[in-house]
């Protein structure tokens, strides 16, 4: 496993080093012009001398020090570098610069983007939510008491615009009624309370992109062209969800009211797995009859990896649904770099704790991706925190077949996993496999 894992860093380190020489071949360093943003679509700008030198460590503090904010962020956010095509969450002693110099090698080798789409892809500096921030830690981040309590409402400020960015991006997928809800506060914040003579549908129907994922607007508008839908307009549930949030605020101070909206908003995203995700693409093998796929050959689906503090979520991207939720208390992964295979890309396995039948076996998926990598070094340090504080429980009870599947329900609610979407191999406990 120590080879494996050299491996993996190798390619990495590979990288970070041919970074650092392009850039000491320019010789001597000039001022660079940074702009650090953050997901409230605010930039800081900053001219940095020697700024090809500048560590991830550096911006974070220019970030603190220019919103004010309290010295537990440095627990909550982080430092990334962002694009269209991929996001690399940094370490401290990392150089945001030099690795963006190299942003087309780590697309290439990271993702399946054309030459083109890679050569047009550029990084942006980014500040937001720590990925080993766990749910705990960030409502106690929230709170705000004592000489932090302002600092700690900017705080929830940027956690809540992180979010709604991921909602309309379709990163988290909920039950409509959520998306309504979420939808309706949102309005609240940026709209303000609901006036029947300025907010009209026609109005509601022109921002949908800006408050709802497009599976939520895009496909109930094209059943408007081909004829009537038994369905409520979005627009319609979206004025709705408007008018009954200002109802209910209307006796309300501003500034508590938006201290109480943006935690009302974070509050509905904490009850599904997604929440606080690294995200990452990939595809896993339909479900398909033998003779079918002799025929058809091998049939895939599009998914969307969600790696937390908590878990592992695999979302079909095709019909936008959770697929599987599993926390690392119920599972197993390996990396199959598939390096001997020229036509084969990594492969990211998960074996996980299933209950059929009244009978407790596992069953394994394949995630092919070129981030398989990154998949496998995240849950690998997201598991090594877990058992260092003392929150992972173990599986001993396993062992004989005997004992109850452990679930976190904080993570698996609101989810059931859909085994009929996933191409599964089937092994009892002992490891004998049963069925593909």
């Amino acid at each position: 496993m120590a080879e494996r894992y050299r491996k993996r860093d190798d390619e990495h380190e590979q990288l970070v080093k041919k970074a650092h020489e392009k850039a000491m071949d320019g010789g001597k360093y000039t001022a660079v012009e940074i702009v650090l943003w953050l997901r409230d679509r605010k930039g800081i700008h900053v001219n940095l001398e020697d700024g090809h030198q500048a560590e991830a460590a550096d911006l974070f503090e220019i970030v603190l020090e220019q919103r004010g904010l309290p010295p537990e962020s440095e627990n909550v956010f982080s430092v990334w570098l962002v694009s269209p095509l991929l996001e690399l969450r940094l370490k401290n002693h990392h150089k945001p610069f030099q690795l963006a110099q190299l942003w087309d090698d780590f697309c290439a080798m990271y993702t399946d983007s054309s030459a083109d789409e890679i050569t047009r892809d550029e990084p942006v500096v980014m500040f937001q939510r720590n990925v080993f921030l766990t749910l705990e830690e960030e409502m106690k981040a929230i709170r705000g008491y004592g000489e932090y309590k302002s600092s700690n409402e900017t705080i929830l400020c940027l956690l809540y615009h992180e979010a709604k960015f991921n909602v309309a991006e379709g990163r988290y997928i909920m039950d409509p009624s959520d998306y309504h809800a979420l939808a309706g506060i949102q309005a609240l914040i940026h709209l303000g309370p609901y006036d029947p003579k300025n907010h009209v549908p026609s109005q509601y129907r022109a921002n949908l992109s800006k408050f709802y994922p497009p599976h939520m607007y895009k496909f109930k508008l094209q059943l408007l062209h081909i004829g009537k839908s038994k369905e409520r307009p979005c627009e319609e549930l979206f004025m709705e969800a408007h008018r009954q949030i200002s109802a209910n605020h209307r006796h309300e101070i501003r500034g508590s009211v938006l201290r109480d909206l943006y935690r009302q908003y974070l509050q509905i995203c904490w009850k599904y797995p997604c929440y606080g995700s690294a995200f990452f693409e990939g595809v896993i093998e339909k479900p398909c009859h033998k003779v079918k796929k002799a025929i058809l050959g091998c049939q895939q689906t599009e998914v969307l990896v969600a790696i937390n503090t908590d878990g592992v979520t695999v979302t079909d991207k095709e019909k936008p649904e959770v697929i599987l939720a599993v926390p690392y208390e119920e599972l197993s992964w390996n990396l199959d770099t598939n390096e001997d295979e020229d036509d084969l890309i990594p492969c990211l396995l998960v074996q996980f704790l299933c209950k059929e039948g009244g009978s407790c076996n596992t069953k394994v998926l394949q995630i092919y991706s070129r981030q398989a990598k990154l998949m496998d070094a995240l849950i690998d340090s997201s598991v090594k925190r877990k058992l260092q504080r003392g929150s992972l429980h173990g599986r001993e009870d396993y062992g004989d077949g005997g004992g109850e599947i452990y679930r976190n329900e904080n993570f698996c609610r609101k989810v059931v996993n859909k085994m009929e979407k996933m191409c599964l191999t089937t092994y009892s406990l002992e490891g004998t496999e049963t069925r593909g």
